[in-house]
């Protein structure tokens, strides 16, 4: 199903789409579409939808989530993520990021604890691509799960920090 609205998105191209969404306000859309997607295809997608309209570009991503996102969590909010993800999915999901994501994540976890989670990393064979984007989407939706609650904040989006 996400591979056939992926193929419908690519045809209809992202010129169309970026003038029609301008248009209704099917940001919101495109940003539920983008989040069901696997990493590669929603960065991909955004790239394309921000070289023709950074503006539309900039509203969907305010309105999604990506694995890449992790980084604007502050340390409190990744550690209470860190309490809720299988840690399978934890090490599968770090397979195939970069060292901006994993250095986050250590931060916030015991140095025994990271410990554990690199030398399963260094230890752990080849996987399937497709494997590391499912855990990353078990991980995304724990997320989501702690930001709809209130537990977990996210930088730069939805509310404004206010001091009192």
């Amino acid at each position: 199903m996400i591979q056939e609205v992926e193929l419908v998105v690519d045809q209809i191209g992202v010129e169309v789409l970026s003038q029609n969404l301008a248009k209704t306000g099917g940001a919101h859309l495109v940003a539920s579409i983008l989040n069901k997607s696997n990493n590669a295809t929603a960065k991909s997608l955004l790239e394309n939808i921000e070289d023709k309209d950074p503006n539309l570009a900039d509203q969907i991503k305010r309105l999604m989530f990506l694995f890449d996102d992790i980084a604007m969590i502050d340390d409190k909010g990744v550690q209470r993520i860190l309490r809720d993800v299988d840690k399978r999915d934890l090490v599968l999901s770090l397979k195939a990021t970069d060292e901006k994501i994993r250095t986050k994540i250590f931060k916030n976890m015991s140095e025994r604890a990271s410990q554990v989670i690199k030398e399963e990393l260094d230890f752990m064979g080849p996987v399937k691509l497709r494997e590391v984007e499912m855990a990353q989407m078990r991980i995304i939706d724990v997320v989501k799960r702690l930001v709809e609650t209130g537990e977990v904040a996210i930088s730069g989006r939805g509310k404004e920090d206010v001091f009192v």
